[in-house]
């Protein structure tokens, strides 16, 4: 907002400077080309800080989405990890005849050293394809 009244000052300033009008005398013309020159030198710092204000807000966005990306990884990572025991256990939990282990009295502990061994196998594997 600031930049735009100030390129219309200059303007104005500038049409000032062109004009030969016979109440200006050569002292107030460059007076008026001081003012303008001093103007310029105004709105190109304004010019300077806002593209320094955009190259900080790439960055915090960057940043931003470095962060987000993190940890978005580190999410799919657990549920790659976690829905195959969840389904594994949701298969064994249900109450119907027929389970593999169900009437064995160590059926239950064959099953979480299957869910140990599972998980164990599945963090080797994203450890040997290096996404830990």
């Amino acid at each position: 907002m600031l930049r735009r009244y100030l390129c219309l000052q200059r303007e104005v300033l500038r049409r000032l400077q062109q004009e030969s009008l016979p109440w200006f005398d050569k002292h107030s013309h460059a007076l008026l080309g001081e003012a303008n020159d001093r103007l310029q030198r105004h709105i190109d710092d304004i010019d300077t800080v806002r593209e320094r204000a955009a190259i900080a807000q790439e960055e915090l966005l960057s940043l931003t989405s470095d962060q987000l990306n993190s940890r978005m990884y580190v999410l799919s990572v657990v549920a790659a990890v976690f829905l195959p025991l969840s389904f594994l256990t949701g298969l064994f939990g249900i109450n119907v005849g027929g389970i593999p282990w169900g009437q064995s009295s160590l059926g239950f502990i064959a099953f979480c050293i299957l869910l140990i061994v599972a998980l164990t196998g599945q963090i080797a594997f994203f450890y040997w394809k290096k996404w830990l």
